[in-house]
């Protein structure tokens, strides 16, 4: 009696386990729009962001397509990309190439590269990846850093990618960073954008720089979600993460992170469904 009750114990927790495993592959064919507002004294009012980050070559509909009508339904003024579109061991990126052709449509597509893309233009086949981006009228920000009018709303937007660590690794990330620092520039009159795949940055290298607004993605929402958690695990934070999704204030910046709109691991996300952020700052 004791060895029918173990095997039906084992057979109720095999269905239940099955059970959330198909649906969370459901779960991760769809997305969610999450929504946050900010407040600044800045120069910028009424003012929407979208962002997107980690979309791994999934894809919404033919080429994107109910991604891109949400995108479109949102009427935002500025579109935001936080890397890691791609997987860098494929060198095939047509379905990124295929979405930013369309975003590009909406707003002003300001774009910097993840570990992926990074991994993907110099160690892998997709050398060609950044020109694209550039020949479609994306804003490649990679080292690099602009003063933007977006309507009424001023704005100095900067990207690189980097690994978190005490000191950024390259010269030209190290210059944005210092014509973006608030606290050693009058940027009274611009609003600072920092797109930075990593989260962690923000509290290792930029812990002392004051950025008014830092874009990541990076983390996945931490895969496995769980009440009370930021998920399980991150590939930099390692397990239960501190910064894996939200609007946090970390170090001197407001950070935005993205859950990301799909995965890269080898299994599924789990009561962690794939997100579009919208900020709305005013």
């Amino acid at each position: 009696m004791k060895v029918l009750r173990m095997i039906g114990w084992l057979l109720m927790m095999m269905l239940v386990a099955g059970g959330i495993y198909v649906y969370n592959l459901w779960l991760n064919q769809t997305f969610v729009t999450t929504f946050y507002t900010m407040e600044t004294d800045k120069p910028v009012e009424g003012f929407r962001l979208v962002e997107l980050s980690d979309l791994h070559l999934s894809e919404y509909g033919e080429k994107n397509a109910d991604l891109v009508q949400r995108v479109q339904d949102l009427a935002p003024d500025l579109i935001v990309v936080a890397g890691d579109m791609d997987i860098d061991t494929n060198d095939d990126y047509s379905i990124v190439t295929d979405l930013m052709a369309q975003l590009v449509e909406i707003a002003p597509v300001y774009y910097a590269p993840g570990n992926h893309e990074w991994a993907g233009i110099y160690a892998f086949g997709s050398k060609n990846l950044a020109a694209d981006m550039k020949a479609l009228g994306v804003h490649w920000m990679d080292q690099c850093w602009e003063d933007v009018d977006i309507g009424e709303s001023k704005l100095r937007i900067g990207g690189f990618f980097e690994w978190p660590r005490a000191e950024l690794e390259r010269k030209g990330s190290r210059q944005v960073v210092e014509a973006m620092d608030g606290n050693t520039n009058d940027l009274s009159d611009r609003f600072t954008l920092l797109i930075s795949h990593c989260p962690e940055l923000f509290y290792t290298s930029l812990k002392d720089t004051q950025i008014d607004l830092g874009i990541s993605g990076h983390a996945h929402g931490g895969l496995m979600r769980l009440p009370g958690t930021d998920g399980l695990w991150s590939t930099s934070q390692g397990f239960l993460p501190k910064y894996t999704s939200g609007l946090r204030q970390i170090g001197e910046s407001t950070v935005v992170i993205s859950r990301g709109l799909g995965d890269s691991e080898p299994y599924p996300r789990i009561f962690n469904q794939p997100e579009l952020v919208v900020l709305d700052i005013n």
